[in-house]
Parts: C-alpha cells; structure tokens; sequence
C-alpha cells in the first residue's frame, strides 16, 4: 500500500507543479485548470492513504506525521480552491500561490518521510 501510495503521490504532485507553474505563467490554456485539480486531488487521496498506512502501521506506526499528513492533505484544496476567490486581493494574490506552491512540495516531502519511516520499520527494499 505504501509503495503504490508514495508513486501515485510522487507522479501527480510532479505533474500537478508543472501544470501549476504553466498556469501560473500562463503559457497554457485556463481549461487546464481542471486537470490541475484532478491531479492535486489524487496527490491528496495519495498523500491520505500514507497516512492512514503509517497511522496504523503494526510496526513504525507514527500518529504525529499521520495527523499532519492529513492537516496537509486537507490544506491543499482549501488554499488551491480558495484562489479562484482570493484572486481580488490584487498584488497580495501572488502570496496565495506561493502558499499554495509550499503546500504541494510539502505534501511530497511528508509523503517520502512517511514512505522512509514505513519502509525503515518493515524493512521494505
């Protein structure tokens, strides 16, 4: 579960940063912004099933990085989503997207820690 959860994981945030990056400089068109959000909601449901891996692992269970690999999970959306609303805050809406950018790389790194910790505990190669 780990394994497929740590792939699926790395696979959409890595194609959701490049579509974010396009879209945030605008070099491709705005109906990307569906696939965009398709991929950050797999990269979420990804990112909850290490989670839920690591919080009830037999072995190298860890409820901390569980708990805030869910807060994560859910901030993602709430901040991509929230973007299409905040878009009038002007000149401070640049801000909202670095946000956002922060919690995608954070939601890989936990991720990998997650996948690390998993794999150290039941010595997965």
């Amino acid at each position: 579960m780990v394994r497929i959860g740590i792939m699926a994981l790395r696979i959409c945030v890595l194609l959701a940063l490049i579509l974010g990056i396009l879209l945030w400089a605008d070099l491709v068109p705005g109906g990307i912004v569906m696939v965009h959000m398709l991929l950050g909601l797999l990269a979420m449901i990804s990112l909850w099933l290490l989670a839920f891996g690591i919080g009830t692992a037999p072995k190298g269970r860890n409820l901390g990085l569980a708990i805030g690999a869910f807060v994560l999970g859910l901030l993602l959306p709430i901040v991509g989503l929230g973007q299409l609303n905040w878009l009038q805050l002007g000149s401070a809406h640049i801000v909202i997207q670095i946000i956002h950018l922060l919690l995608g790389l954070g939601a890989i790194g936990i991720g990998e820690a997650i996948a690390a910790r998993y794999k150290r505990a039941n010595k997965l190669a």
